[in-house]
């Protein structure tokens, strides 16, 4: 996939409301999550990471720059353009996990 192809999926991603940051109350934890193909995947920008599988097997190994849902969330970002959820601190954990423990996929 090109550097074009890969921009133009995440600006997609962007326009499709796609891109969310939850904000956990009281104590303000965040998480990016972008709604991908095959599920939702937790993506870390400041340490760029992407828990999707095209970061694993093609990141990683340099095939390519990044995915996708890590421009997505980058550029979002500088865009003010990403869909808040908030949620009590409560349910961090199980967020975190289900996005973990099932690679994504829809809960």
């Amino acid at each position: 996939m090109t550097t074009e192809e890969l921009d133009y999926k995440a600006l997609e991603a962007i326009r499709e409301k796609r891109v969310k940051l939850y904000i956990f109350k009281p104590s303000g934890r965040r998480l990016w999550m972008v709604v991908g193909r095959h599920g939702r995947y937790l993506v870390l920008p400041k340490a760029e990471y992407c828990t999707c599988s095209d970061f694993f097997f093609r990141v990683i190994s340099g095939e390519k720059p990044s995915c996708y849902h890590l421009l997505a969330v980058k550029k979002s970002i500088q865009e003010e353009k990403y869909s808040i959820i908030e949620k009590e601190d409560t349910s961090y954990m199980r967020i975190l996990e289900d996005l973990l423990d099932k690679r994504g996929e829809e809960a």
